[in-house]
């Protein structure tokens, strides 16, 4: 699919692969995994310079005012680059919080608010959240625990669901008031849990309004971590291309023979695939005329591709790609590690059919 761009959204996506060449990277990846940081300040900074936290923000609570599509871009050139930062994580959180200093926070690249919205490993975020809380005022007391969140040692807080007697809401929570449990991933980022006892938040959307907030921001984050992953399996695809092109078997480069050309065009079909349904899930939602249920269409389908597609290039590798010391391998952990953020494919492809049954 050939994306019919805007003059903005093309500066946009060229200033992220600017980026993304210049901070990004195999290389920064291993490095960032070595030291043990998981959230390089430094990096965060320019992304916040750059405007991408700011991006759902709406202009007049002093954001960019830009959609989905936006933030599938940026998401896309940074999967390519493998950077770890949660970048488009914290923009709909920024989104979330609305006109608050806690926003503006965000969006300057001063705080990271993590979503902290899975009840388990099997969970997508949108279930009656687990974790109570008790309201006294604007402020809220939660018990319970959240599983699933990227990197919560390198948090200043969590935007946390849960539920109370008059319904569900959305609550701030600082990362000190949190126990934290987390251990390493694949990728070499973390995973992790909070458990809250007793830990005192403040409200950001009542019963009435957090469901529809909820939906709003789960589509933010399925979205762009499809299009994460369209960027990761982007350049595996492209690294095995050129590896094609440039090993050679029996005195001819293997890009010739027919199995591996004809592998190589079933990847480039998937991806497209991908590509053609994440940006008009986008466009739907930015135009108020999609279900929440494509968001997680399009995850489901980019989460099976880009692990097919990944396997499949570090197959074309052969031994190499099973080594450590190969950019290719880091792509397929990155896909492992994405494909499963917010829940399987499976998850997600259960969820639209349900979505698909009651809207039809």
């Amino acid at each position: 699919m050939e994306l019919l761009l805007s003059d903005e959204q093309t500066m946009l996506r060229d200033s992220a692969a600017t980026f993304t060449e210049r901070r990004g990277g195999a290389d920064r990846l291993r490095q960032q995994r070595d030291a043990g940081a998981k959230i390089d300040r430094g990096t965060w900074v320019r992304a916040a310079e750059a405007g991408w936290l700011a991006i759902l923000v709406p202009e007049s609570a002093g954001g960019l005012g830009l959609g989905l599509t936006e933030l599938c871009l940026i998401s896309e050139e940074l999967g390519k680059g493998l950077v770890p930062e949660p970048v488009a994580a914290v923009a709909a959180v920024a989104r979330t919080v609305g006109a608050s200093d806690i926003s503006g926070a965000l969006v300057c690249g001063e705080k990271i608010i993590l979503p902290a919205l899975m009840e388990s490993a099997r969970s997508i975020g949108d279930e009656t959240p687990a974790v109570t809380f008790s309201a006294n005022g604007d402020a809220v007391s939660l018990d319970g625990v959240k599983t699933g969140i990227s990197c919560p040692d390198d948090a200043d807080g969590f935007l946390v669901s849960a539920i109370g007697t008059d319904g569900p809401v959305l609550a701030l929570v600082k990362r000190g008031d949190a126990e934290i449990q987390a251990k390493p991933t694949l990728d070499g980022a973390t995973i992790g849990t909070i458990t809250l006892n007793g830990v005192a938040g403040s409200a950001v959307a009542g019963p009435n309004e957090t469901p529809a907030t909820i939906a709003a921001l789960l589509d933010a984050l399925h979205l762009s971590n499809a299009a994460e992953l369209l960027g990761v399996m982007e350049t595996a695809q492209a690294i095995t291309i050129e590896y094609l092109k440039t090993r050679e078997q029996f005195d001819r480069p293997i890009g010739s023979f027919q199995a591996l050309q004809h592998k190589a065009v079933d990847n480039l079909a998937a991806i497209e695939m991908c590509r053609s349904l994440i940006y008009q899930a986008a466009r739907a939602l930015d135009g108020g005329g999609g279900s929440p249920g494509l968001s997680s269409a399009a995850l489901s389908k980019a989460a099976t591709s880009a692990l097919d597609v990944c396997k499949s290039a570090v197959q074309m590798h052969g031994g190499i790609g099973f080594t450590d010391e190969h950019d290719i391998g880091l792509y397929l952990k990155r896909a492992v590690i994405l494909a499963a953020r917010y829940g399987n494919a499976g998850l997600h492809r259960k969820r639209y059919a349900e979505f698909t049954e009651t809207h039809a």
